[in-house]
């Protein structure tokens, strides 16, 4: 059984957790022998509902809603750790429960530590591995708890667990890849934003101040930075409440299937990202096909659980209409052709891979060289944006110096 407690420790510092012990009194005993005094103790249940849906204020239910979606956020990152030391445990020969026991005491993430927990206490309850999961959806994928059911089936769940660890790795890797790439030119735009909010807000009205006394008429480029200048000053709060209500607003029409729609057709057609995006989505395809497929799941299975993982609904279709079509007695590569989200290349590789019986390690291989081409287009991207970013802060800082400028140098004239 799993115990949550509130305990003291030598320095008289409080320490929140959780333990398993057969009892309460062996949990007991056992933080004893950790120098911890107990203060509260009680056997952890795990509800179905969030912490968001108590009877809570408005702003305590957001601030649960945020904390549980970074605990989940933070969570979805650690699968792949958490598989690894699984698969670690299960090859060396300990049963499912001694190995779920031993990693719960590792891990640091409290939202993942109560998921594992569950998991494990669901386990003990009679329910399997797969469908202990299914229960945490938003952590675990859809492809992770039905490969971890087909290990189950097949009676080799180490062998899956540790494919699964290699898949989270690289997955990670590239998430990883690219929000580094895109680390620096988003620190260039705010960087860049934060400088001219600063002339404009600072520097611009003392010198908008200055003109006025003199009296004079001011140049057009003059009057418009100084009327920007002015409205930033005077309501600076409406562009940031306006800010977060475009953000919020945003985020809740994505929501909605015509908004998702939309967005998923802007991501496939966007300047710039859409050839590393369709790039994306041709990696996730075919390796999280291969992998299926190599693990003995069926091709339609594959196909439904894949196109839950490409999480585009434009792709999405096609790839049901791909699924329909060997349905009927197509051939894979002739429906994937009909479907017509893959490049020439990749299709003709995957009929190569068809036609010699070998389609898994063909979709594999084609995910590793994927994997590559993701790099090299996302070192192209950022060299792209970052000379871009360079003429944007150029253009904008200049233009206020020139509008401040050219009052005095029309002064300096009439001097003369």
């Amino acid at each position: 059984m799993i115990f949550q407690y509130q305990a003291l420790n030598s320095k008289g510092d409080n320490e929140s957790d959780f333990i398993d012990a057969p009892s309460e009194a062996a949990a007991r005993t056992k933080l004893r022998a950790q120098g911890l005094y107990v203060v509260k103790i009680s056997r952890h249940e795990i509800s179905d509902t969030k912490p968001g849906d108590g009877k809570h204020g408005i702003f305590n239910k957001l601030y649960d809603d945020l904390a549980n979606y970074i605990g989940e956020k933070l969570s979805a990152k650690q699968t792949g750790i958490f598989s690894r030391q699984l698969s670690t445990l299960l090859n060396a020969g300990m049963p499912l429960i001694a190995t779920l026991t031993a990693i719960i005491e590792q891990i640091d993430n409290p939202t993942f530590k109560r998921i594992i927990v569950d998991v494990k206490e669901k386990i003990e309850e009679g329910s399997s591995f797969s469908n202990a999961l299914l229960r945490h959806k938003n952590v675990f994928s859809d492809m992770y708890i039905n490969m971890v059911r087909v290990g189950e089936n097949l009676v080799s769940l180490d062998q899956v667990i540790e494919r699964l660890a290699d898949m989270e790795e690289k997955k990670n890797q590239i998430k990883g890849k690219i929000q580094s790439a895109l680390w620096y030119p988003s620190f260039m735009v705010f960087f860049a934003i934060a400088v001219i909010i600063f002339l404009m807000v600072k520097i611009v009205p003392s010198l908008s101040r200055m003109f006025t006394d003199m009296g004079r008429d001011l140049p057009l480029p003059t009057k418009i930075v100084m009327g920007v200048s002015d409205f930033l000053s005077t309501f600076w709060y409406l562009l940031i409440l306006g800010t977060i209500a475009v953000m919020y607003y945003f985020r809740q029409y994505i929501k909605t299937k015509e908004g998702k729609r939309k967005f998923d057709e802007f991501k496939l057609t966007a300047p710039l990202v859409k050839n590393l995006y369709k790039k994306l989505i041709v990696h996730r395809f075919t390796q999280n096909l291969g992998i299926l497929i190599d693990n003995n799941v069926d091709i339609i299975k594959s196909l439904e659980i894949v196109k839950k993982i490409v999480n585009n609904i434009i792709i999405e279709e096609k790839i049901e209409e791909a699924t329909a079509k060997i349905k009927e007695g197509a051939s894979v590569s002739t429906a994937l052709n009909k479907a017509g989200f893959l490049p020439k290349l990749v299709l003709g590789m995957i009929a190569a891979g068809e036609a010699s019986d070998k389609l898994d390690s063909m979709l594999l291989n084609i995910g590793k060289v994927y994997e590559n081409e993701l790099d090299m287009t996302i070192t192209g991207i950022t060299s792209l944006i970052e000379p871009l970013i360079i003429v944007f802060m150029g253009i904008a800082i200049g233009t206020i110096v020139v509008s401040v400028l050219l009052p005095i140098f029309e002064m300096n004239l009439m001097v003369q």
